[in-house]
């Protein structure tokens, strides 16, 4: 009771003067906010701690569709990027993994996070999962694809949901990957749903894109779609043991090839990195470690050279302007004159009366009108 009528008094006379139920409400909602600001410093100061509960707790406040959640989360995730910058830590690596189905990523996402755990780093994994067109719901099995790394205290796998959204990636990838740093793993490996025409998303949140093959040509090549190729920096044939090994040599003629070709003949798409393809076994470990070297290589080159800061600094702005599309969708559909009368019109789209452009027009219109 005490905090209340110290903080009543501290109005001054001006408050005084008001009714004694605003007066109360006035002051309780200064302490919700000094308590909620309390909050969000305890969320922060944890998991720059490395407790992975409340990193857990705050990637499920991101991810949420309640805007006041997700708030909350957003607050949490600015509050350690203020850390970060007092603390001037040094910039860890993100590897974004795509790849087709059955390639086996999350075999060799494991290999590999468990070879830079060896070499005493702390390792993070954004597994992001496909969700259903139908019903929006995701497996969100590859946790327990990693066994090894998923009980490891130096490592942290966090399954995501795509949401429907395309591009391989989810919509608040960018900001677990962020939280994820904050909580001190400097080694973040970002798995795709897989490779189609849109899944170059990942260039927009990874430092360099691996693109994982199976040890096969001819018609699986042509399954790849030339643009991930094209951003690929390094091309990996897994499954290169036992019977598969001369066919995945065989495959990795040809994939160099296509590398070469995509790339026009040599012109690389960075200027200070040539893309490479090499082999490797993620059941035996066979080349594991020097696809671990040829990251890290990568890392020492595009900081030398002052281009991995640059193309973070792209892909911020990048997710800025996504992010900002997305809030205004997000408030057209909900305004309530935007309700009212996208019911109508639906109703005259699909009895074939008006057409879906006049249909979008006129929402638009409708929306932009209220705004005035």
């Amino acid at each position: 009771m005490r905090p209340m009528l110290n903080l009543l008094r501290s109005f001054g006379t001006t408050a005084c003067r008001q009714a004694p139920m605003a007066r109360f409400d006035l002051a309780r909602r200064s302490l919700t906010i000094k308590s909620g600001d309390l909050e969000i410093d305890k969320y922060a100061t944890a998991i720059a701690s490395g407790n992975r509960f409340m990193l857990s707790k705050a990637i499920t406040l991101i991810e949420s569709t309640r805007d006041d959640l997700r708030t909350k989360g957003q607050q949490i995730l600015d509050r350690l990027l203020e850390l970060q910058a007092q603390k001037r830590k040094g910039q860890g690596f993100r590897l974004g993994i795509s790849g087709p189905p059955g390639v086996g990523k999350s075999t060799f996402i494991e290999a590999l996070g468990m070879e830079w755990i060896n070499a005493g780093h702390k390792v993070a994994v954004v597994a992001v999962d496909p969700s259903s067109h139908l019903s929006g719901g995701s497996i969100l099995g590859d946790k327990t694809r990693m066994e090894r790394l998923s009980m490891n205290p130096n490592a942290y796998v966090r399954p995501c949901a795509s949401g429907c959204v395309l591009g391989g990636l989810a919509q608040h990838t960018d900001e677990v990957v962020m939280l994820m740093e904050a909580a001190g793993y400097n080694m973040v490996l970002v798995e795709t749903v897989g490779v189609g025409q849109s899944e170059v998303l990942v260039t927009e949140v990874a430092d360099m894109c691996l693109l994982l093959l199976p040890p096969a040509g001819g018609d699986e090549l042509q399954g790849i779609k030339r643009g991930i190729v094209e951003a690929a920096d390094l091309v990996v044939v897994n499954k290169a043991d036992g019977d598969l090994l001369m066919p995945a040599k065989r495959a990795l003629v040809e994939y160099r090839s296509a590398l070469h070709t995509a790339r026009g003949g040599g012109r690389a798409q960075r200027p200070w990195w040539e893309g490479s393809a090499m082999l490797c076994s993620s059941v035996d470990g066979t080349g594991v470690a020097n696809v671990a070297k040829e990251a890290l290589k990568f890392k020492q080159t595009g900081e030398q050279a002052g281009e991995l800061l640059k193309r973070r600094g792209d892909q911020r702005t990048t997710w800025m302007w996504r992010k900002a599309e997305q809030d205004l969708i997000e408030a057209f559909r909900a305004h309530a004159k935007v309700k009212t009368l996208g019911a109508k019109l639906e109703s005259e789209v699909r009895a074939g009366y008006k057409s879906s452009r006049f249909a979008s027009k006129a929402l638009i219109s409708e929306y932009l009108q209220a705004q005035k």
